[in-house]
């Protein structure tokens, strides 16, 4: 079945290639956006609402990331939290984080269907999805210039409205495997692992348990940038050796989670400094045009622009 409407073709889409970073030239350090028709997004809307009723209670509650009413300052706040009581009670905590190698490229189509069978999605809308999918080809845009359409076998699209919802099903697949395995024990229940999206971390009570872990979800691991941590008290960090296909992963003194830096020592001092440090940067971007401007616009200018960057994660 293919699907056509008015001349467009539903399965087909254009990418395009957004730099992560000024000046960026190598691939990796691009985002991949997915362009498609209008009809197409209206579509998979209509889809998304019909089978988020059946896919939002196999989300797990450590998922942050496209959940209403959930965010970047959940994530943070609660892995602020858990290494605030595990320092209370005078225990290390040992955090890994974790980079997937291409997270929504790899993901298996296949596995993805059979699991929309498994929560008894409507047939119509299954096979509207199977197809959109299993049939879907895509072509390359760079400076107006578009390459051939090829088959797409693999892979969520970044642009298409199904792929979030889609994403966080299949991730679950691979967490559910971490279910009874020990983490950091809160109110009895233990907590191995946390999550926005594919920004995904592990967290153990020791190195073995943490390897344990690790060991699980290996597969799809980019160890390059994949790191661990010890979170303690103590002058000087245990050290921490954790492998992933036998190649020994990086220990870190810090790490930047979604945004805000992660320290060794379980403090906020770093995080602090590094928020109070991009305000004046942004400020003295900034400082030519506010100038030239009323003072109620530069409070609203000051309010858009500058305090969030100050004030990120502060509710941690």
């Amino acid at each position: 079945m293919k699907f056509m409407s008015q001349g467009i073709d539903l399965s087909k889409s254009i990418f395009i290639a957004l730099p992560k970073k000024p000046g960026a030239t190598e691939c990796e350090l691009h985002r991949t956006i997915s362009l498609m028709s209008h009809i197409t997004k209206i579509l998979q809307k209509i889809i998304m609402l019909r089978i988020r009723i059946k896919i939002k209670p196999e989300i797990a509650e450590e998922q942050c990331g496209f959940i209403e009413d959930k965010g970047t300052s959940n994530a943070i706040y609660i892995l602020r939290t858990l290494i605030e009581r595990a320092l209370e009670a005078q225990k290390d905590i040992y955090p890994c984080f974790i980079d997937y190698t291409k997270a929504f490229d790899r993901v298996r189509h296949d596995e993805i269907i059979t699991q929309l069978k498994q929560l008894n999605i409507d047939g119509k809308d299954s096979r509207i999805i199977t197809t959109m999918y299993w049939e879907q080809t895509a072509a390359m845009r760079i400076e107006n210039k578009t390459s051939t359409f090829q088959d797409i076998k693999r892979g969520v699209r970044q642009g298409c409205v199904l792929s979030p919802d889609l994403f966080s099903l299949y991730s679950e697949i691979i967490m559910r495997n971490l279910e009874n395995h020990p983490g950091i024990k809160v109110g009895g229940q233990d907590i191995n692992n946390l999550r926005y999206a594919d920004d995904t971390v592990l967290i153990a009570e020791n190195k073995e348990d943490l390897q344990k872990l690790l060991n699980i979800v290996e597969e799809e691991l980019n160890s390059k940038k994949t790191e661990v941590m010890v979170i303690s008290r103590k002058q000087e960090s245990s050290k921490c050796n954790i492998f992933i296909n036998e190649v020994k992963l990086k220990q870190t003194e810090k790490f930047k989670y979604l945004g805000t830096i992660i320290s060794n020592d379980g403090k906020t001092n770093r995080e602090i400094s590094a928020r109070i440090a991009q305000a004046k940067i942004n400020f003295q971007k900034m400082k030519t045009i506010l100038t030239n401007i009323s003072i109620e616009t530069r409070k609203r200018a000051l309010q858009c622009f500058l305090e969030p960057v100050l004030m990120y994660g502060c509710e941690a």
